[in-house]
């Protein structure tokens, strides 16, 4: 049962995070240091950009992923 839940639980936890982001204007660019979040009014560009690699990760990944079974 653990097999199954483990990545239900991973996928509502992007999907919120993602959804997150977007509601507050932060991304989490995954590096640390004073770069770690990127805010959407400072930086527009970045923020999008890394919204758009997310975007594509979110949707990319589970398609691969189903073309490979």
């Amino acid at each position: 049962m653990l097999e199954t839940v483990v990545p239900i639980l991973l996928a509502v936890s992007a999907i919120v995070t993602y959804f997150l982001q977007l509601w507050t204007g932060f991304a989490v660019a995954g590096i640390s240091g004073e770069n770690a979040l990127v805010d959407r009014r400072k930086q527009p560009g970045p923020y999008w950009f890394l919204m758009a690699f997310q975007t594509l990760c979110l949707i990319g990944i589970p398609i691969l992923i189903a073309l490979s079974n």
